[in-house]
């Protein structure tokens, strides 16, 4: 059996290869791999014959636990934590650990499902989950072949629903209450959820829509009342079952990851302000995800590690394993890469496109479909023979089967991301931070000792009084306001003022919302000043008639023949909103970086033009 070292290590460096993975692909499916890996591993490194016999089940329901996560908006909070202001900080943290919390979270609660619930329960819960699955995926091929439709849903999202997961929430929301009233047995599974889907439009209408309260700026999706609400349906959830077991492992999700977050944006610090010896071109984001899927891997392993220490039940295997097991192996080996490997293909089949004649005629897109349906065709056969019986292409004891699952998801994923980012000299470092942790994952994985002798059998139910959290669990809920105000201050104690481009604000009137609340919409030229603040008088030759600055950061100029350039974009520096003119064009003669000057009700731009003068701009109403 093996040691619970490896065990927590196991979890934790692949969970950190998981997490550096996720930055590149991003979102809820990108989160998917990470939630995938943990699965799979804290059921192997588990030591107990029926968690590895359920292994690739695990990885399913991690999958699935993190993914409600991925529609969380983050990054821009990282630059809340880099100002001059003490509050501004502890926002910044504060909001780190909160949403942290609530990924993983959901992501504990719904894996501590897989560990703990009969299997005929899990597959109540699989049923409706892929009815709403298929029709996400409905939802995705309508976009896919209508373009405009596309760009309405994104512009009515941005301008109405905070560019939030409405539409998902929708769809779940009717299908699961479909599902509910079509099949009379898989009801209670199926009111996960309706509930689910109806608490994300309490939680986002009753904070967000109707509330106005946001956390992050004005271009950044603010999904997260909607995912405080669905972390409590299932913590109700898990309640009603009387699934304490399950339950724990939500809660040390809640903590493990609002610590790992904060903690892993304030060790990456150092790196951004670059302080000795992070001198060089160091990648600081690639850092803090593995530090976070690091810390985050720890504290689901350690409940998990509780769980076997205080010999919880074996878990009940009441229908046929097969079909689960091939359904959970086809999730994360077909399903994960393809809806991943989109983005990792697409620098290449724009490549392609642009060639002068492509090969035989054929375009890029199609090329992939058939390459990746090449690689998919053996997988699919090997899991029919599978539910047929045949198991000749499979590894014989139950450890063998979920490693080698883990182990061919860590080195699909990380041949996916080397063809979306081929190594080079300039992103080396980067590459190792994620080879290191999936090679010592790979190692932990082959040189474990898969579990002898039988299931545990009677042991402690999931139920019991003993998986009530604690006195720890307390201890740990009441340092972290200290731990939150700590690391503020040593953040502002290592740093002289914010660094050039971040440090934002949250609050006063430098913050950022009111910088980027009165510059979206139209703008239309007035006339031009010789300074910032004169009084404006009529142009003779206008640069341009109008700029639209839009909430995704572009910018729109309409030019005074009519033309229309989409090419600008909008940015913050040093705590002020910059035009980033002709920022999409690499190489553009006029390309420069230009501040905008608020002057009462008046926008003054330093266009680029012989005399230097301003273009100066008033809000169309």
């Amino acid at each position: 059996m093996t040691k619970p070292t490896a065990n927590l290590a196991l979890a934790a460096v692949i969970m950190a290869y998981g997490w550096g993975y996720r930055g590149t692909v991003g979102h809820e499916a990108g989160a998917m791999v990470p939630g995938a890996l943990l699965g799979l591993a804290v059921a192997l490194g588990s030591g107990r014959p029926d968690w590895q016999r359920r292994a690739a089940v695990a990885g399913l329901f991690g999958a699935i636990g993190w993914a409600w996560g991925g529609c969380l908006s983050y990054m821009e909070h990282t630059s809340y934590v880099l100002s001059d202001s003490f509050p501004n900080v502890l926002y910044g943290y504060a909001i780190l650990f909160f949403l942290g919390g609530l990924w993983a979270g959901i992501g504990g609660g719904v894996l501590g499902l897989a560990l703990t619930e009969p299997r005929s329960e899990l597959e109540r819960l699989i049923r409706p989950f892929t009815a709403i699955a298929a029709a996400f995926f409905v939802a995705y091929l309508c976009f896919l072949f209508n373009p405009d439709l596309a760009e309405a849903y994104e512009t009515l999202s941005v301008r109405q629903f905070h560019d939030g997961e409405w539409l998902a929430a929708t769809i779940a929301l009717v299908v699961s209450g479909a599902y509910w009233l079509a099949r009379p047995k898989d009801r209670r599974a199926t009111a996960l959820f309706f509930w689910g889907a109806l608490a994300w439009w309490i939680g986002y209408g009753a904070l967000t829509k109707l509330g106005g309260l946001r956390l992050a700026p004005l271009h950044r999706s603010e999904s997260w009342g909607g995912v405080l609400g669905m972390l409590a349906v299932l913590m109700i959830y898990l309640a009603r079952r009387h699934n304490r077991a399950a339950l724990m492992l939500c809660l040390y999700g809640i903590v493990g990851g609002g610590f790992g977050f904060s903690l892993a944006v304030f060790l990456r610090a150092p790196i951004q302000l670059h302080l000795w010896p992070f001198t060089g071109d160091w990648p600081q984001w690639r850092v803090a995800e593995v530090l976070f899927g690091l810390f985050m891997g720890l504290a689901i392993a350690l409940g998990c590690r509780r769980l076997i220490r205080g010999g919880i039940e074996s878990v009940v295997e009441d229908t046929p394993p097969a079909p689960l097991d091939a359904y959970a192996v086809f999730v994360m080996l077909v399903a994960l890469p393809w809806m991943n490997f989109r983005r990792h293909a697409a620098p290449w089949i724009d490549q392609y496109d642009a060639m002068p004649a492509p090969w035989l005629g054929v375009p890029g897109w199609a090329w992939f479909v058939l390459g990746g349906s090449a690689l998919t065709l053996p997988v699919l056969y090997v899991l029919y023979g599978y539910l047929r019986g045949v198991r000749r292409f499979v590894p014989a004891s139950a450890y063998g089967k979920g490693a080698g699952v883990a182990v061919v998801l860590v080195w699909l994923t990380v041949a996916g991301y080397s063809a979306h980012d081929v190594p080079s000299r300039a992103n080396f470092a980067g590459y190792l931070l994620l080879w290191a942790p999936a090679v010592i994952a790979t190692l932990l994985l082959i040189q474990a000792r898969h579990a002898q002798g039988q299931s545990i059998g009677d042991g402690v139910g999931r139920s019991a009084g003993a998986w009530r959290v604690g006195r720890g669990y307390a201890i740990a809920c009441a340092i972290a306001p200290v731990f939150l105000i700590a690391i503020t201050a040593l953040g502002m104690a290592i740093q002289d003022g914010p660094p050039e481009g971040l440090g934002r604000k949250r609050f006063g009137p430098d913050a950022y919302w009111r910088q980027t609340a009165r510059l979206l919409g139209v703008w239309h030229v007035v006339g031009v000043a010789e300074t910032a603040g004169g009084e404006p008088v009529e142009p003779q030759n206008a640069r341009v008639a109008r700029l639209e600055f839009k909430p995704n950061r572009d910018v729109t100029a309409t030019m005074p023949s009519g033309e229309v350039v989409e090419t600008h974009q909008w940015f913050l520096k040093n705590q002020y909103t910059w035009l980033h003119w002709y920022g999409k064009i690499e190489k553009h003669p006029e390309k420069s970086e230009l501040p905008l000057e608020f002057r009462n009700t008046r926008l003054y731009i330093a266009l680029p033009s012989p005399n230097g003068a301003y273009t100066v701009f008033e809000r169309t109403e």
